[in-house]
């Protein structure tokens, strides 16, 4: 078994944040999707952390577990393959059995960015 540690990039105004929900759009429940797509396999997303609906990232650690064949430098390309453009796989290497995002995590960083002016902003 295999665990394959990504980096993830995504733009969450389209989606109800990070965490699988029922029959609503979420980062896990694609990423999750297309892995599954490229592999045959059913995998638990882990990540870092979640994010609430509408919130971005620049550099969102998740790991999964696996057992297919896929060279570990491609599983990146194979994944934004089947992927929305809202969301890049940035990266993706194997890591130890042991690497969980959540608990191995050193440090987070949020930012946050409120538009309180009467004209809408392109990025908020």
């Amino acid at each position: 078994m295999r665990n394959i540690k990504l980096i993830i990039e995504y733009d969450g105004k389209s989606f109800n944040g990070w965490q699988k929900q029922p029959n609503k759009l979420n980062i896990q429940g694609e990423i999750e999707k297309a892995i599954e797509e490229i592999t045959g396999e059913k995998v638990d997303l882990i990540a870092s952390g979640r994010t609430d609906a509408g919130v971005h990232s620049l550099g969102q650690t998740a790991n999964f577990k696996t057992e297919a064949k896929i060279p570990t430098e491609k599983f990146a390309k194979a994944i934004n393959s089947k992927l929305k453009k809202s969301i890049v796989i940035k990266s993706a290497e194997e890591v130890d059995e042991r690497f969980h995002s959540r608990y191995s995590v050193k440090s987070k960083t949020y930012r946050y960015i409120i538009n309180n002016s009467e004209e809408r902003n392109s990025y908020i």
